[in-house]
């Protein structure tokens, strides 16, 4: 059993990196701030607060500048600004997170599934387990 670092309230830095179609890869580092405690599954519900960095790679690990970089990858970059996820706790460790790309199109629900549910200090119940 993993152990939370963060409690509610808190935030610390998350990691997501995912590979694009040309070969490159998107990496951004958001600000998770911590909404609530999973404890029957070990998770936190995380808001991706804010966008802290963001860069894209070649496939060789170099830099791409400015001009090169794959605009509509970033623009669903900063769309998930506001967006709330379940994560395991070991999230917290700071090491990148690999993701399929459908997660950034949201062809996958993985960013948006909490969308229709309401927020935490909306929902006084919180999910079964919870603490906050």
């Amino acid at each position: 059993m993993v152990d939370a670092r963060y409690n509610p309230g808190e935030s610390f830095p998350l990691h997501f990196v995912w590979q694009i179609p040309d070969g490159d890869y998107v990496r951004a580092v958001f600000r998770a701030e911590v909404l609530a405690h999973d404890l029957s599954l070990d998770r936190y519900l995380l808001r991706l607060a804010e966008l802290l960095s963001g860069r894209q790679e070649t496939p060789q690990g170099e830099m791409r500048p400015k001009e090169e970089l794959a605009l509509p990858y970033w623009k669903m970059v900063t769309a998930l600004i506001g967006k709330r996820v379940y994560l395991a706790f070991e999230v917290d460790d700071g090491r990148p997170i690999l993701l399929r790309l459908d997660t950034l199109t949201q062809e996958h629900r993985f960013f948006t599934r909490l969308d229709d549910e309401p927020a935490p200090d909306q929902d006084e119940q919180g999910p079964a387990g919870s603490s906050r």
